[in-house]
């Protein structure tokens, strides 16, 4: 079948199995499952031999691996050059009424050297940290029935940004209409305030105290401390310590309850947050550098260290520049919010060190060690881009036009990085997910192993610079990076998981995540872009996802997820309301996990409420924010 494009080029529909017609926009798999056969398949032969820009769910970088419905949340394969722009989109509706009937399920692939996109009923179990193969369906006399969408553009603007036009089609369908009333946040709010900072919560395991001055929530607790286990029994997951790290902020949660302890006049709050506050200041400065997290060693006593999230070739003593930089921004929040001269001396100590290391490209580098050398991995990437963000938050308060000069110095850089989209942070080599080479594409798939953290922090970066010089292009570079960061967010709510996802967030294009624990850090990025541009779309794509940042809560307002939490963990009850696992489906089979982090969790959502409040007071009500 020849399907012909607007620009005059074709695509090539062939089915293994199964009959295929064209509908309503759509190509349409119909067939019933034989004895034989494994899967219902619908390839497709795309003409683009020079994409500019290809974007997939999912990697699939070996033959035989598939794209599996577990990670559908705004499923796209996306191609576009100069003269056009197209993406395949799975009917969600359809891959509903399959995951309900529960006989097979629903995958993609792109084969990006033969030019080959499928879309498939079949099977597929899952591989490593987390990759899908596909296997046989065994689902004869099942009868097929699915849509792939074809969304296609001439226009400019969609060949120069497909992600927006398909994220705009994806919302249009089934984002907006997904979009339910507001629920009150303040319940929620109490328990995540129970639940950490009570005695008769889980307090005496959260909180921890470094001396008399600083103290902040423990890194990560999991069941094992539950308080009905007696003290001497309880196990720590690992040695106790506090973070100020580019994921998990105690800084940004401290700012955040700073703000929710104005807005319920909680003394005890604020004192919390200014302790909390003490141990980013605490941090040794060597030269402006500083480590980024606090550790307690068996005997009790206190050492300063860096995430171990990084390559081998960093030490340990090594300053992860992106984590400097967050909490100097952080800090910088705190001075405007308390007006703590300490704050702000520290993050300029800091910044003079910052531009002295700007590397000829405008970059900023990854890591640093004490003596200076710089590792090669990720030695410059987008990373960088909180650097910039940093330095333009400064110039605006300082009038210091050294600043605003090497921020501005690294947006070519930042460009290069969005025109490839090559979104290599720590976390896409360092964490979980560690497979890989960075800097180089996955061949089978025309794409670089991708992180939305990088995502969000250039569109930031974008969006900043465009507020310090009023240039459109800036805020056409942070629209486009905004709408690619709006394919990793989920626009339903499938049948397979137990808390709705709508409105949450993936972590990246090798990982299972749903609702992860970063969509509050994305909440008022959108939100901002939302006021700025005039556009619906973001504001609702904003106030989704600081919803979804409380859909992992354990409470008695989150019933059909307290079930789960409670047939995982039978012993929980009001003590635990607030406890929180930071997304769901991280290993895929079991989507209920067994830790809170408070400061990527919880804390992290109660900090982004407060923050809304604050910020958008236009939108309290539709946010829950009552």
């Amino acid at each position: 079948m020849r399907f012909e494009l607007p620009d005059g080029r074709a695509l090539h529909v062939i089915s293994s199995k199964g009959q295929v017609s064209f509908v309503d926009g759509a190509f349409e798999l119909c067939g019933v499952f034989g004895a034989e056969d494994a899967a219902i398949e619908l390839a497709i032969e795309h003409p683009f031999a020079n994409a500019k820009h290809v974007w997939v769910p999912h990697l699939t970088p070996e033959e035989g691996y598939v794209m599996g419905d577990a990670i559908f949340r705004s499923p796209a394969i996306v191609l576009a050059d100069d003269a056009l722009a197209l993406a395949f989109v799975p009917d969600l509706d359809d891959v509903r009424d399959v995951a309900n009937a529960g006989a097979y399920r629903v995958w993609l692939d792109c084969d990006h050297p033969r030019r080959t996109v499928t879309m498939a009923a079949g099977a597929y179990r899952e591989e490593g940290h987390v990759f899908y193969v596909r296997e046989h369906a065994r689902a004869e006399g099942c009868a097929v029935g699915m849509r792939l969408h074809l969304v296609a553009s001439c226009e400019a603007r969609d060949c120069a940004n497909p992600y927006g036009m398909v994220a705009r089609w994806m919302w249009n369908r089934w984002g907006r209409p997904g979009m339910t009333r507001a629920h009150d946040l303040a319940p929620l709010l109490r328990h995540i305030v129970h639940w950490a900072f009570s005695q008769d919560g889980w307090a005496e395991s959260v909180w921890q105290s470094i001396d008399e001055r600083a103290a902040a929530p423990v890194f990560i607790v999991d069941v094992s401390r539950h308080p009905s286990i007696p003290p001497e029994q309880r196990r720590w997951r690992e040695p106790r310590s506090i973070w100020n790290q580019a994921w998990f902020s105690t800084q940004r949660c401290a700012n955040g309850l700073l703000r929710h302890a104005r807005q319920t006049g909680s003394a005890d709050l604020e004192d919390r947050a200014r302790r909390m506050t003490e141990v980013a200041l605490a941090a040794p400065q060597h030269n402006g550098l500083f480590p980024s997290r606090i550790v307690a060693d068996a005997s009790g006593t206190w050492r300063w260290s860096n995430s171990d999230r990084r390559p081998a070739s960093a030490s340990e003593d090594a300053c992860h520049i992106v984590d400097a930089a967050f909490t100097g921004r952080m800090l910088l929040e705190w001075h405007a919010l308390t007006g703590d001269a300490r704050a702000r001396d520290y993050v300029l100590r800091f910044a003079e060190r910052l531009v002295a290391l700007q590397r000829p490209s405008g970059a900023f580098p990854g890591w640093v060690e004490p003596d200076g050398r710089i590792p090669t991995e990720l030695a410059e990437g987008p990373e960088s881009a909180v650097s910039v963000t940093l330095l333009l938050e400064l110039a605006r308060t300082t009038s210091h036009a050294a600043w605003e000069k090497a921020a501005l110095a690294a947006l070519p850089f930042l460009e290069d990085v969005a025109r490839e989209g090559r979104w290599e942070d720590f976390e896409t080599y360092y964490s979980c997910a560690p497979w890989g080479v960075p800097g180089q594409r996955v061949a089978r798939n025309g794409v670089y192993k991708q992180n939305t953290l990088s995502i969000a922090w250039c569109a930031a970066a974008f969006f900043e610079a465009w507020q310090t010089t009023q240039e459109e292009r800036l805020l056409a570079l942070a629209r486009r990076c905004i709408d690619e960061l709006s394919l990793y967010q989920a626009v339903w709510n499938p049948p397979f998981l137990p808390a709705p996802a709508h409105g949450g967030f993936g972590v990246m294009n090798a990982d299972s995540e749903w609702n992860d624990a970063r969509q509050s850090l994305f909440a008022p990025l959108y939100l901002e872009l939302g006021r700025a541009t005039g556009d619906r779309e973001l504001t609702e794509r904003g106030i989704s996802a600081l919803r979804a940042s409380f859909s992992m809560l354990y409470c008695p307002e989150n019933a059909a997820l307290a079930r789960a939490y409670e047939k995982r963990f039978p012993f929980f009850g009001p003590e635990s309301y607030g406890f929180m696992m930071e997304n769901q489906a991280h290993s895929g089979a079991e989507p209920i996990g067994t830790f809170t982090i408070f400061t990527w969790g919880n804390g992290s959502a109660l900090a982004t409420a407060a923050t809304v409040y604050d910020r958008f007071p236009e939108l309290r009500t539709e946010c829950g924010l009552l």
